[in-house]
């Protein structure tokens, strides 16, 4: 019923969706206009870049060696930014991010050499500045490939959903960086969501047999009774007649869940609401357990990823209807609302419970996985004989205000202000760890500049 790892780490995010993302595509571009027309500047006119090479170009033996090896530099300065072209060109946001990586650690290494190289013997020519200027860019690049998808956050979701101390075994899948939605396009992937839908369409006919196929059979049965009793057990006819509409009324609800399962429109947030509501009633009519849902505060639709409230329904479905054919259980708690940064869904119930480490995997959890993961969603589990369980999804939600990014960019601004100022009236220029500082903050400045345009103009439109 549950998987047998003991933690699994899913999927996740995709870039650009979040406020304060950044375009991974516009940063290449940047990158490749500033890096080829400086490097067809230098290479055009050395000595007006480096002017100790004007009064001595030459190395011992060889004539304008100075010029020549600048021009070389200058050259592969302009080979890299050829290259961030080619890179800005991948439309697959997910293998755009893996070839930054790459790109990143190019300009490490390319940077490490470089500057061991002109402290060591170009020292007397090139400036200190450029032996680590391209250890600053990678840095810069590898901070951009690990946070476009949004800024490092230090929240953590199911805060006191259950007890740590409880020695229950607890399965964690939580998103990883790389596996978004947008990387679902190889044959692999394809062949695991084809996989999901074939589960749900299982449990969709196993929830028709178990729900209204037996109302039916009820209906059929005191139909028959009604009418052989007609004309001669009135009061007998009169139950079986109240029977069958008791009957109907569940079949009803019973149809309603399903039907609301069907819908191709993802739901809204009062859809959710009203939707994982009929589940719950379909649940207890089914089960007779005391099902209730509480309801806390709920973000805007345009906080979450898109996809986000289908994607909750759709896991609450399966974990609901493994609870009414397994649990047996007395009582079932639904709780959705806000925590912290994230959007919780979570279910417990105080039915016979099961080893997660021991039971074999199946029963809709890699498709609740699946569903959870393609919204960045992360997944929890915890149970054990006797006890229960609690299934906990939790989706990331932005609950920042346009004041809150402005804050955020006027601070990160103000550090890189600073970095700046200790190094020009600092004489630090030889110390690259300033100017590293710097440049990150002022990226993340500039995200923060552009997250609070984005939210600013979502809200004037909503408005």
């Amino acid at each position: 019923m549950w998987p047998q790892q003991a933690r699994l780490t899913l999927c996740a995010r995709q870039p650009g969706q979040h406020p304060d993302a950044i375009d991974t595509r516009l940063v290449l571009r940047i990158y490749a206009w500033v890096s080829t027309i400086v490097g067809l500047l230098v290479a055009d006119s050395p000595p007006t870049f480096f002017p100790g090479v004007r009064a001595n170009p030459d190395f011992p033996g060889i004539p304008w060696g100075r010029v020549g090896l600048i021009r070389a530099v200058a050259a592969i300065v302009v080979a890299l930014g050829l290259t961030a072209v080619g890179l800005s060109r991948i439309e697959n946001p997910v293998s755009r991010r893996r070839a930054l990586y790459w790109f990143a650690f190019g300009h490490l290494y390319l940077g490490a050499m470089f500057a061991i190289q002109s402290f060591a013997v170009f020292d007397a020519f090139v400036p200190p500045v450029l032996g680590w200027t391209r250890l600053a860019i990678a840095i810069v690049l590898l901070y951009v490939a690990a946070t476009c998808a949004r800024a490092p956050t230090f929240n953590r979701p199911f805060k006191g959903l259950f007890d740590s101390d409880d020695p229950s075994p607890v399965l964690i899948d939580r998103a990883r960086p790389g596996m978004t939605s947008d990387a679902l396009q190889s044959q692999y992937e394809q062949q695991i969501r084809q996989a999901a839908r074939i589960e749900e369409r299982a449990r969709l006919a196993r929830d028709l047999h178990d729900a209204v196929k037996q109302q039916l059979f009820a209906i059929q049965t005191s139909a028959a009774t009604a009418q052989a009793r007609f004309a001669s057990d009135a009061d007998g006819a009169q139950s079986a007649l109240e029977q069958v509409r008791s009957s109907v009324r569940d079949a009803m609800t019973e149809m309603e869940a399903l039907i609301g399962q069907l819908q191709a429109a993802p739901v809204e947030n009062t859809g959710l609401l009203a939707a994982l509501r009929q589940q719950c009633e379909a649940l207890g009519l089914r089960t007779g357990a005391d099902v209730q849902l509480e309801a806390g505060s709920l973000p805007p639709s345009g906080r979450l990823p898109p996809g986000a409230q289908e994607a909750l329904f759709r896991a609450a479905q399966e974990a609901l209807a493994n609870v009414a054919r397994h649990a047996r259980a007395q009582h079932v708690k639904v709780r959705l609302g806000l925590s912290g940064n994230n959007l919780e869904l979570s279910i417990r119930d105080d039915g016979a419970g099961f080893d997660p480490l021991q039971v074999a995997k199946g029963m809709g959890t890699e498709n609740m996985k699946a569903r959870v993961a393609e919204v960045s969603g992360t997944f929890l589990l915890q149970s054990k004989p006797g006890v229960g369980a609690i299934v906990g999804f939790s989706v990331p939600c932005d609950t920042s205000t346009s004041r809150d990014y402005a804050t955020k960019a006027l601070l990160w601004a103000l550090v890189s202000a600073l970095m700046l100022v200790s190094l020009t009236f600092g004489d630090r220029w030889e110390r690259p760890w300033n100017a590293i500082v710097a440049a990150v903050a002022a990226v993340t400045a500039a995200r923060f500049v552009a997250a609070w345009h984005r939210v600013r103009s979502r809200s004037q439109a909503m408005a």
